[in-house]
């Protein structure tokens, strides 16, 4: 008997390196004010010109981190991509007649509109971190007296990247424990911490980083190659087609969602607002899932005498199944199928093969469900779409998502 090869932990929490800090910044300083009057002996008019505005956060090196998704796998969220890292930092203004209102941080301003609570902050080579807001037209400039309220994060870099087991005392500031704690550790190393980018590299690339980055969807391929850059936890792959709709030209994307047949909704919408910003001026854009394509298969499987019928079979069964068997292989899993794989003769009679205890496979029948054959078996290959992704759950329940038929003869 083997033991202690497993193990399953509980009570565990996804935490970052780094130090919550409050600060009061200083008012948002008056430049001019101007007094208007048109009428004799009424009341002017007073109007108070904002002064440029451009605190820096006195503690520091300011936490930068990538987003976190609430429908995101906690152990995803520690692998971090620091082109999409954002500063961990937020503001509370307080203008002068008391109304209090929320900043959030961006990465730049040019998507922002005139009325957006908006800043974004600025690192300087000594690693200070500069704010800076909006001038009424991308993102909203603060009125004159307003009081922000920063609370951030400062802590980054490799420095946090400790071993495993390191951790092992928990320092609270103003909360108070409910209950008792009898231990902290972490099972696991810390990982993801990154040092910044040196200054020189930064000129060394950056005339040339704009030619590396898509910025721009011109041809289907740029379609599907921003889907894949901005939601890479969430989609595994994508395409697109240029579609005639009768009026005018529309793009077709339909994505292939990680782990998953069909992309919900949410997902959907997110994507299309994110390729709005990038569209081809003219085109239409259009979001689907993609489209899969159930496939009826009839396999004539010969057993060597001395193997049981009912295993071998049972056997296949797992291998052209939907599932990932425990030895990692995944058959028809949706994540081993893509667009416009076809779907060939020679990889099933390889995939039957490959089971212990078959001698001979032959196959019968592979064609699209519910569709006359067209010629798969004299060709040796059942075609797809660019589009189109293959199908084969063959649930008796859903007969409608593949159907897998399977003739076993010889054995015993």
């Amino acid at each position: 008997m083997i033991e202690y090869i497993s193990a399953v932990r509980g009570n565990l929490i996804l935490v970052d390196h780094g130090l919550t800090v409050e600060e009061v910044l200083d008012p948002v300083p008056v430049k001019e004010t101007i007094e208007e009057c048109d009428c004799t002996g009424a009341v002017a008019d007073t109007v108070v010109i904002p002064d440029r505005y451009e605190p820096v956060l006195k503690k520091g090196p300011l936490t930068f981190r990538q987003p976190v998704e609430v429908d995101t796998p906690t152990v995803r969220m520690l692998i971090q991509d620091a082109r999409q890292a954002l500063p961990q930092a937020k503001l509370t203004g307080t203008a002068p007649n008391a109304v209090v209102s929320e900043w959030t941080v961006q990465r730049d301003l040019l998507g922002s509109r005139n009325e957006d609570l908006h800043f974004v902050v600025e690192m300087d080579n000594d690693d200070h971190a500069r704010l800076r807001f909006g001038d009424d037209e991308l993102g909203q400039r603060p009125d004159a007296g307003t009081m922000f309220h920063a609370v951030y994060r400062v802590g980054n870099g490799p420095a946090g990247n400790v071993g495993a087991g390191t951790i092992s005392h928990l320092v609270t500031r103003k909360t108070l424990l409910s209950g008792a704690i009898a231990n902290i550790r972490n099972p696991l190393p810390a990982r993801g911490g990154t040092a910044p980018e040196p200054l020189a590299e930064v000129e060394l690339f950056a005339p040339h980083l704009f030619r590396k980055r898509l910025e721009r969807t011109i041809t289907p391929k740029d379609y599907a190659a921003i889907v894949l850059r901005e939601f890479p936890n969430k989609v595994q792959r994508a395409a697109a087609q240029l579609r005639w709709n009768g009026s005018w030209y529309e793009m077709l994307v339909v994505v292939d969602p990680l782990g998953r047949e069909d992309a919900d909704a949410g997902l959907l919408k997110a994507i299309e607002g994110r390729l709005y910003r990038y569209r081809r001026i003219g085109h239409d854009l259009v979001v689907h899932s993609a489209k899969r394509v159930p496939l009826d298969v009839e396999l004539l499987i010969c057993v060597l005498p001395g193997y049981l019928r009912g295993h071998v079979k049972a056997a296949l069964l797992d291998v052209f199944s939907n599932r990932m068997l425990p030895d990692g292989r995944l058959g028809f899993h949706p994540d081993n199928l893509t667009f416009g794989e076809g779907i060939y003769l020679s990889k099933l009679v390889a995939l039957a093969h490959a089971v212990t205890g078959v001698e001979s496979v032959k196959v019968n029948k592979l064609q699209r469900l519910y569709e006359p054959p067209n010629s798969e078996i004299e060709n040796g290959v059942l075609p797809l779409g660019p589009l189109e992704i293959a199908r084969l759950d063959n649930d008796p329940s859903f007969p409608e998502n593949g159907r897998l038929i399977l003739d076993v003869r010889g054995g015993r």
